[in-house]
């Protein structure tokens, strides 16, 4: 495990050998922006073994590490509630040597950041202390269920590597606006460049990157309100992916805020609809050439709504 010889210092492991400091420290020090770490290193505030470093330089077991103890902020202890702990701990829904899967709840983001003091993997940290657990993929905060977690570099490299080429299998779960009686896909290239009131918003543009999208009908309802249940499979891993994807289709997600329809995100409200109707419902990797398969029930609540349409 990564650990402090004293508050500001750290210890490298064989975990994190060969690793540039640059990145190091953008995993390591979560509260602080890229371009801050990158002045303290420019301004020769880091050390490696007492000398001065550049970004790109590599790191080896036994390096020490010193970081400003101001960075740190050591007095700011980081609170995570007994009941956020016992969820997480009764989400786990997978865990071997290599790999921790959690069926993640709707409402929890997956690290800290901006207004968020704490994430899963935070909570994860503290439930594992003995363990270099790190996220090996994201998932938007609104979203619920499979999200993979790795207990040592190697799985991450092994992971990263599958995912780049294209061996992840993910598939989620959405209710969408409008009914749907056949399968369909969706290529439309996605840009994650424009922001909206500070935060980041995905637009349909040529200058985008490349995205697919696989759309299954699972259920349709047309009593109460008219939607669909569908099974959504990534082919690329795009920023809001299948929420911009099916609102380009005018088949928006239901309580998607940010993408969705108003008048369609107000009627379920009204069946208690209170959170974004998305759940990534399996995910299909490789352990050393074992296949792991694994699946997250969807939510109670969901169902619910399902079951009052």
């Amino acid at each position: 495990m990564q650990h402090k010889t004293e508050n500001n210092i750290f210890e490298i492991n064989s975990d994190t050998d060969g690793q540039r400091i640059d990145n190091f420290l953008l995993k390591t020090l979560k509260d602080l922006s890229k371009s801050n770490i990158y002045k303290l290193l420019r301004k020769g505030q880091i050390r490696i073994n007492g000398k001065r470093s550049k970004p790109t330089t590599r790191l080896t077991v036994g390096d020490l590490v010193r970081v400003p103890p101001f960075v740190l902020g050591e007095n700011q202890e980081l609170f995570i509630s007994e009941n956020l702990l016992k969820a997480v701990r009764d989400s786990i829904i997978f865990s071997n040597n290599n790999f921790l899967v959690v069926n993640k709840p709707s409402g929890l983001a997956v690290h800290s950041g901006t207004g968020v003091k704490v994430g899963l993997i935070e909570v994860c940290k503290e439930l594992f202390p003995e363990t270099e657990i790190q996220l090996a993929h994201r998932l938007d905060r609104e979203t619920s269920g499979c999200v993979v977690l790795a207990k040592n570099r190697q799985a991450l490299n092994d992971f990263n590597q599958q995912s780049k080429d294209n061996n992840i299998t993910k598939k989620y779960l959405a209710l969408v606006k409008g009914v749907i009686k056949n399968n369909f896909e969706v290529e439309l290239p996605l840009d994650v460049t424009t922001r909206s009131g500070g935060e980041r918003t995905v637009t349909v543009s040529e200058d985008g990157k490349y995205a697919k999208t696989l759309f299954r009908v699972s259920e349709f309802y047309q009593r109460q309100i008219k939607s669909t249940l569908l099974e959504c499979q990534l082919v690329t891993g795009r920023t809001h992916q299948i929420r911009v994807h099916a609102a380009a289709m005018e088949h928006p997600l239901a309580g998607d805020i940010r993408y969705g329809d108003e008048k369609f995100n107000q009627k379920l409200r009204k069946l208690g609809l209170k959170r974004l109707f998305l759940h990534a419902s399996s995910i299909e990797f490789t352990d050393n050439d074992e296949k792991i398969i694994v699946s997250a029930e969807l939510p109670e609540k969901l169902h619910k709504i399902l079951s009052e349409l």
